[in-house]
């Protein structure tokens, strides 16, 4: 997981880049539906942390070799959950970012933008 100050550092043109605005998204419950959307999660996503980490890890249904989820707004992102739960949730982004955890070829980063 990349962590950058203000500026957005050069993506791929073709790379497909799912945004979430992190001063929207302070619980896990408020995160999930936005993720589901962004990523084009199937519709049995369970909406939690273990279904999070297999839907995260097989994104081939995107239909692009590189994924790049963008937090805006970092710092606020998930900053009224149970700090133990956004732990959880951080450790699972950069889990899924690994090539050894994924179900498909596809190359996934995450990108946190602190404002």
């Amino acid at each position: 997981m990349e962590i950058h100050e203000n500026t957005i550092p050069h993506l791929p043109e073709t790379a497909f880049i799912a945004e979430i605005d992190g001063s929207k998204v302070h619980t896990l419950r408020g995160f999930y539906p936005r993720i589901a959307s962004a990523l084009v999660f199937p519709d049995y996503f369970g909406k939690n942390l273990d279904a999070l980490f297999d839907c995260l890890c097989s994104l081939e249904v995107v239909g692009r070799p590189e994924i790049i989820l963008l937090i805006r707004h970092f710092d606020l992102f998930l900053d009224k959950e149970k700090p133990e739960k956004r732990v959880a949730a951080l450790q699972i982004l950069a889990d899924a970012e690994k090539s050894e955890n994924r179900y498909d070829d596809v190359l996934f980063r995450v990108i946190g933008l602190r404002d």
